[in-house]
């Protein structure tokens, strides 16, 4: 088959998966790969040699008009797609607010639709709603338009979306750690000498008004109530998002490492106790695959989402109650053996997900089922 991937995503989760595939699919090589990449696709993937069944293409960014540049992004898929000769498109993310001539295999994960109960949906401004509710809208307009068919990560959302958009074309295929978790390659470390007894919690995101970061300074606050001066928190935000996060004065218990790429995300994990993430909305957060594989104890929202992943390997706190998310964890740090049982659970939840060449296969065999119909 020839292949058109738009690897057009910019940042977050829906980034480093096009990215693992664009690698797991140099074990298939009896296709021909044709990627559109982003710059931080582009800047991910530099140094990495592909074979010549590979081609690479910049997406081309001509304007600072938001709007011209959607228009003029599609008139540059079209014509790719007509070099590429391509049988099929993928895309791990969108929509692409364009409509190919061949059948294309897009994924979603914007959690805002599938989720509606969030608390994080309850808190934002009328206005930011509305804004949301147009978006929805247009999500499904153009999702039903686009997509020959869908891919979600979890079960629980593939049903929830066929409810919404009323199709049937929606396959669950699993979101995993990246296969950099298993190299664990040796990196330099991140973060300053260990204080005796310091307990670190790694929050390795980036920076989204859902993440629920405000969470850490209270949190903060609420351990030295209670005379726990030994907890820090570890973030990978670019310094201006940092300061968004948490103002020009941070609490010194949140030490920032910066943005981490996925080929160094182990090394951190090992220098951290525990993988903490307080987010109000997600479909599926490789983090908590990576905690698992990185057998570091969970501690995450008590949200459906969470509990559709993690099941009973982690621990769940109120993602609005910074007295909570302390209870539990001076819990679990009084607890080696509810550490030792959670990381046993994680290790077990871990086959659930399968590996990241699991999931090019079973993205290559639906590309392979839409193209025959």
């Amino acid at each position: 088959m020839n292949i058109f991937i738009c690897a057009v995503q910019f940042k977050g989760g829906s980034l480093q998966v096009v990215i693992s595939l664009i690698k797991e699919f140099v074990k298939f090589p009896e296709n021909n790969y044709y990627v559109v990449m982003s710059r931080e696709v582009k800047k991910q993937l530099q140094g990495i040699e592909f074979p010549q069944n590979f081609q690479f293409y910049d997406l081309e960014y001509p304007t600072g008009n938001r709007l011209l540049n959607s228009f003029l992004r599609g008139k540059q898929l079209s014509r790719l797609e007509h070099k590429s000769n391509a049988d099929c498109i993928i895309c791990s993310s969108g929509p692409l607010y364009w409509t190919p001539k061949k059948p294309l295999l897009i994924g979603y994960n914007l959690p805002h639709l599938i989720y509606p109960e969030s608390p994080y949906l309850k808190h934002i401004p009328l206005w930011m709603k509305l804004r949301w509710r147009v978006r929805w809208s247009t999500h499904i307009t153009r999702y039903k338009k686009e997509a020959s068919c869908i891919f979600v990560q979890t079960e629980d959302v593939n049903q929830r979306l066929r409810k919404i958009m009323k199709i049937d074309k929606v396959y669950t295929i699993s979101n995993t750690y990246n296969n950099a978790y298993d190299l664990q390659k040796p990196f330099p470390n991140k973060l300053p000498e260990r204080e005796e007894g310091e307990v670190r919690l790694l929050t390795l995101s980036a920076f989204y008004k859902h993440k629920n970061f405000e969470l850490i300074p209270a949190t903060i606050a609420e351990l030295k109530k209670r005379n726990v001066n030994n907890v820090r928190f570890v973030v990978t935000l670019s310094d201006d998002k940092f300061k968004l996060a948490f103002g020009d004065n941070p609490p010194a218990e949140i030490l920032n490492v910066g943005f981490v790429p996925t080929l160094e995300g182990a090394s951190l994990y090992k220098e951290c106790d525990y993988m903490f993430l307080p987010t109000l909305l997600e479909c599926f957060s490789a983090s908590y695959a990576e905690a698992m594989v990185m057998k570091k104890p969970i501690l995450t929202s008590d949200l459906g989402f969470a509990h559709t992943v993690c099941k009973d390997a982690a621990i769940y706190f109120d993602p609005e109650s910074a007295k909570d998310v302390v209870d539990k964890l001076i819990a679990l740090m009084q607890s080696p053996a509810l550490q030792a049982d959670l990381i046993a659970k994680g290790t077990r939840q871990l086959s659930q997900f399968g590996s990241a060449e699991d999931r090019a296969v079973k993205i290559l065999e639906l590309c392979k089922e839409i193209v025959s119909k």
